[in-house]
């Protein structure tokens, strides 16, 4: 039998799959028990309603984002280690990631609406630019928060508009180049 904490992941995991399938809107607490093969219930008995599923769904997506950034460097000794950490990230979404990432913009959506989601989605944005803050001042020890947040920011909104509608189509790599240029100048480094 599975520890309840597996059973947990392995549910939130499955409407992370559902999101990407069927939307949030289709994400219920029978379609999950359907779509995981276990019975009838399961789901609502470790998630009572359905602010408390996406709050788990919300609180696994954090767990498998820090996993993800655990894993990459935390300093990229160079500007161009840098593109490539920031390029693999947008490009994850519409890859090896794509479950994780629409969840979270669904899920941003719906925090609209939810104060306690709402938290959660604040909790897991400050925690992944906590992280990327760390890479790019390596780089760009001069950079502020502001230009910071700014980035983080346009890199979500990249990376948003790219699961979704397929645009820009400009490559990727060149589009963070431009846009770390244009937030961060270079400080007389030459561009990778």
């Amino acid at each position: 039998m599975p520890r309840e904490s597996d059973r947990r992941e392995m549910l939130a995991d499955t409407a992370m799959r559902l999101i990407d399938e069927v939307g949030l809107a289709g994400v219920t607490h029978r379609a999950i028990d359907a779509a995981a093969g276990v019975p009838v219930g399961t789901t609502s008995n470790y998630f009572r309603t359905r602010s408390a599923l996406y709050e788990a769904i919300a609180h696994r997506i954090l767990d498998q984002q820090l996993a993800a950034l655990q894993a990459a460097p935390t300093t990229p000794p160079d500007r161009k280690d840098l593109v490539d950490s920031l390029t693999a990230a947008i490009d994850d979404g519409t890859g090896p990631a794509r479950n994780r990432y629409l969840a979270r913009f669904e899920l941003s959506l719906e925090a609209a609406r939810n104060p306690r989601l709402a938290a959660l989605m604040r909790e897991l944005r400050a925690v992944t630019l906590r992280i990327r803050t760390a890479q790019i001042r390596a780089v760009h020890p001069a950079a502020t928060d502001e230009q910071l947040d700014a980035l983080g920011s346009l890199l979500t909104g990249v990376t948003f508009d790219r699961i979704t509608v397929g645009v820009p189509e400009m490559d990727t790599r060149a589009l963070v180049q431009a846009l770390i240029a244009g937030f961060l100048p270079a400080e007389g480094r030459s561009e990778p």
